[in-house]
């Protein structure tokens, strides 16, 4: 992968989603606090309402405590023996119930006082105010469920909620019913029952003191409901008589003691809280909007939602106009030293600036100006040295077959053939002259007559051991060669292929093809060939990476011309060219040399 991508994979995963994950979870982390905090802070608000409540029903329970032991009360129940069809009967029933018009003066609550004597007989008093409250006869309040519930509490008060028991209490306004058994306090008979009906006014009042800014905020809402989940209450008087549960799925009707939770309300995210009242199984619960809790937070994480944003966009502008330049720099630098790698030394990397990309481009330039001088160098001391290398081989191969060939005079001249000795001078001025050329590279032709004449100069002094065939095709004689490279091929035939051999038997034959792109010449005898040890020992001597056979050993049985030829036709011609040599014991000896098709410097 790319330097850029990279930094660009780095910079997503250590900085942005690194930021982004910490806001989440510093958001999570806040609104889990908050819901925390706000419970704590409802669950002191909803005992503040709770007490409240519970103080003003303890409050009417007191208030009817007082009125069963009133003379109102147990003198009317007490001589209650009158019949509906009797005049004075209805007159005194009445003036009964003008007595009882001083209970709905002791609380303001008290909207409808109805006592049922044990005869039958109602006496009932109320104000004047609106109400679906019709008392019911009290045979038929004798066969309802719940008279069984009023006389086995024995006197202690049985409360109804609005909604609950519609067709004892009304529906409108909604109302707080007390059902109470009523006892001689000398006797403690039965003396009937009593049916007192509060209004909800100063329980509404206790909700919606609560409801002011200065305390939880306009958006709580306040519910009462009964165990079996129906709204008594509502403090917006929206969805009284209606189901908790058709709103929520908290269940807050199955509240023990305090329980809170985030649930939606309606179709409001809220955080509904839920108190026990300990009155009848009702439960006062309080909804708070969610987003009115959390609109300080809200504000508060935008504006670190702002910040972090801001934070970003300068890490994405900081990305993008500091670090992808200094990428492009150093990608730049990299693309140019793919260029050196390849050779190309003259490639320079411009820069603008004062940083130390400038320092780098500056240091590329000066490193690569400077491998080239060095390679430059290489190349001359390379040069010189391959020339020194060639001018030893050739200095080693020159005296070694004159001294033959003098040799070879000095031996005809103590026999005193001087006709031969004066060919042989005259094949020795040849030899001369090639090996003395000025150019290291001859024609063909050219080393072919060098050749030819030390092949004349060695019949004469071995006398006539062998004969030799040149097959040389006239498109090859215009090709070049380096010079004195088959003249040490053809001596190692003589010197060490024909020893022993009689007269005439000794075959040397030089082929010469030209080919696509190279020319091969082959070298055969038919010898006594080289034995396997002697040929291992020359091949690691013409190998150049393989470590050099001893000199004098390799240069005593095989000579210094074929590690010599090898060795400069390798240097020059370079490792794909140079000789080969096949060779077995008593089958003669092929070598095999290859060398570029080349015309000097017309190729």
């Amino acid at each position: 992968m790319n330097l850029r991508p990279k930094l660009m994979l780095a910079f997503i995963f250590l900085i942005i989603i690194p930021m982004i994950g910490l806001g989440m979870v510093s958001f999570l982390h806040s609104e889990t606090l908050l819901e925390k905090k706000y419970s704590e802070q409802t669950e002191i608000t909803l005992k503040a309402v709770g007490g409240n409540i519970r103080y003003f029903f303890r409050e009417l329970d007191q208030l009817s405590d007082g009125n069963l032991t009133s003379p109102e009360v147990q003198d009317t129940l007490k001589y209650s023996t009158y019949s509906a069809s009797d005049a004075s009967t209805l007159i005194k029933i009445n003036q009964a119930e003008k007595k009882m018009n001083r209970i709905l003066f002791q609380h303001p609550a008290v909207s409808f006082v109805v006592m049922y004597a044990k005869d039958g007989t109602m006496f009932r008093t109320y104000r004047n105010d609106p109400t679906t409250f019709k008392p019911i006869s009290f045979d038929l309040l004798q066969h309802h469920s719940l008279y069984k519930e009023v006389l086995k509490l024995g006197g202690r008060p049985l409360w109804i909620g609005p909604y609950e028991q519609r067709e004892l209490t009304g529906v409108q306004p909604p109302l707080f019913t007390q059902i109470r058994l009523v006892k001689d306090i000398e006797t403690f008979n039965d003396l009937g029952v009593m049916v007192t009906q509060y209004k909800t006014e100063e329980v509404y009042s206790m909700l919606n003191a609560f409801q002011n800014p200065k305390a939880d905020g306009e958006e709580t809402r306040y519910v009462i409901v009964n165990k079996s989940g129906l709204i008594l209450l509502d403090s917006r008087k929206e969805i009284e008589g209606q189901n908790i549960n058709e709103h929520t799925d908290a269940l807050p009707q199955q509240t023990v003691n305090y329980a809170s939770s985030r649930e939606r309300f309606g179709e409001t995210d809220s955080l509904v809280s839920s108190y026990q009242l300990d009155r009848n199984g009702w439960v006062l619960i309080s909804v708070k909007s969610w987003n009115a809790l959390t609109n300080e937070n809200v504000r508060f994480m935008q504006w670190i939602g702002m910040i972090t944003v801001l934070g970003l966009l300068s890490a994405v502008l900081f990305n993008v106009f500091f670090v992808n330049r200094v990428a492009r720099s150093i990608i730049k630098v990299v693309r140019k030293m793919k260029l050196v790698e390849q050779g190309l030394l003259d490639i320079r990397v411009t820069a603008q600036g004062k940083d130390e990309t400038v320092l780098l481009a500056n240091s590329f330039n000066s490193m690569v100006e400077r491998i080239g001088s060095l390679l430059s160098e290489v190349r001359e001391e390379q040069a010189r040295k391959q020339h020194a290398e060639m001018m030893l081989m050739q200095a080693q191969i020159k005296p070694h077959f004159l001294f033959n060939t003098l040799e070879s005079i000095n031996a005809l001249a103590a026999q005193n053939e001087g006709a031969k000795i004066m060919l042989m001078v005259r094949r020795l001025s040849n030899l001369l002259r090639t090996s003395m050329h000025h150019s290291e590279e001859i024609r063909i032709s050219q080393e072919l007559e060098h050749v030819r004449s030390y092949l004349e100069i060695q019949k004469y002094r071995f006398e006539e051991l062998f004969s030799y065939e040149l097959n040389i095709p006239e498109e090859a004689l215009d090709y070049t060669i380096l010079k004195l490279t088959l003249q040490p091929l053809v001596e190692n035939s003589i010197q060490h292929g024909f020893d022993g051999y009689e007269d005439g038997r000794g075959i040397i034959s030089i082929d010469v093809s030209v080919q696509l792109h190279q020319i091969v010449i082959m070298v055969r005898d038919n010898g006594l060939g080289i034995s396997t040890d002697v040929l291992r020992k020359l091949a690691d001597g013409l190998n150049p990476s393989s470590k050099q056979s001893n000199a004098a050993e390799l240069g005593e049985r095989r000579g210094l011309g074929l590690r010599n030829v090898a060795d400069r036709l390798r240097i020059h011609y370079g490792p794909a060219f140079g000789l080969w040599i096949c060779s077995q014991e008593g089958n003669g000896t092929v070598i095999r040399c290859v060398i570029p098709k080349s015309r000097g410097d017309q190729l």
